[in-house]
């Protein structure tokens, strides 16, 4: 595992993370046993959210970590709430101290390295009591650093113009392009980047081809509805002659591409199948050869250059 700069944090964190939402958590499997198993691997940096299956995601991390707690970068969010009445946002000040108060029991811990809003939407930005707020809890030593999980190249631009957060997440993969138009403001300003969805939520590991089945339970293919997903399986088909080789899969090869891109600090994987984060893992050691990124480029060109399918 290699590992890079977090902007100017001073951290150093691998270049494959762990997605810690798992949209195909399964309670029976030992993701305890898993998440040490991703340590051992040379996993160090992992992003979860105090809703993630109503907090049990923190629970694990807390419970796998507890015992090295310095040897892990764990970002957690607040922001999403689920509740009896269904799914909204809040990101007021006195629910922030409540999420965060939360998240750390969970976590077993004192501090969390990063905390982020979950998905606000820009006019976030204008709040100054909880931007305010932020840098309180950076001073007290309960948040190492704090960032965004947004969407969106003018928001992502505007937030570090106007916030200068430590970090950025943000969807980024072959299908969602637009973003790169902020790398160089991202490295100039040194900003950490996490690259979330870096497989398109599973599109890009091959697994979504118009004649797969619909997968039980969480299949993203509902979310994004019939006209969205048929352009994506026709750019995996633009793609394919590129990207597919014997000694490369899918997956493999789209985290290389994500990572050839100097501004990302690290790719977040959600896997929780063990091969296949290992492969992961494995095709991270490599990257895309010259000659593939300009036959890339040449598609990134045209209508590829301004992609963005969302998450």
């Amino acid at each position: 595992m290699d590992y890079r700069d977090f902007g100017e944090t001073g951290l150093k964190v691998s270049e494959i993370g762990m997605g810690c939402g798992w949209p195909n958590y399964a309670p029976d499997v030992d993701m305890v046993a898993y998440l040490r198993r991703a340590f051992d691997l040379g996993v160090n940096f992992y992003d979860t959210a105090d809703m993630y299956w109503s907090g049990e995601s923190e629970r694990l991390l807390g419970e796998a970590f507890a015992s090295k707690r310095e040897e892990v970068i764990i970002a957690t969010k607040f922001g999403t709430v689920i509740d009896d009445q269904g799914w909204h946002k809040d990101f007021g000040v006195e629910y922030m101290h409540r999420a965060l108060e939360g998240s750390l029991r969970r976590l077993q811990t004192d501090y969390v390295d990063v905390y982020l809003l979950h998905s606000p939407l820009p006019p976030i930005l204008d709040d100054e009591e909880l931007l305010a707020a932020l840098h309180k809890l950076k001073e007290e030593g309960r948040v190492r650093f704090f960032g965004i999980s947004l969407d969106g190249v003018d928001f992502c631009t505007e937030a570090i113009e106007r916030w200068q957060p430590d970090v950025i997440q943000i969807t980024f993969n072959l299908f969602n392009l637009d973003v790169t138009r902020a790398f160089p403001m991202i490295t100039e300003a040194e900003v950490g980047l996490i690259a979330k969805s870096p497989l398109d939520s599973g599109m890009l590991s091959g697994e979504l081809s118009a004649d797969a089945p619909f997968k039980e339970g969480y299949d993203p293919r509902q979310r994004w509805g019939e006209e969205s997903t048929k352009k994506r399986q026709e750019y995996m088909e633009q793609l394919r002659s590129i990207l597919e080789k014997p000694d490369r899969n899918w997956p493999q090869a789209a985290l290389q591409f994500v990572l050839s891109f100097d501004a990302v600090s690290t790719a977040i994987v959600g896997t929780t199948n063990i091969k296949h984060l290992e492969e992961n893992i494995e095709g991270a050691e490599r990257r895309l050869s010259q000659g593939e990124l300009e036959k890339i480029r040449s598609l990134l060109g045209g209508e590829f250059a301004k992609l963005n399918l969302g998450w």
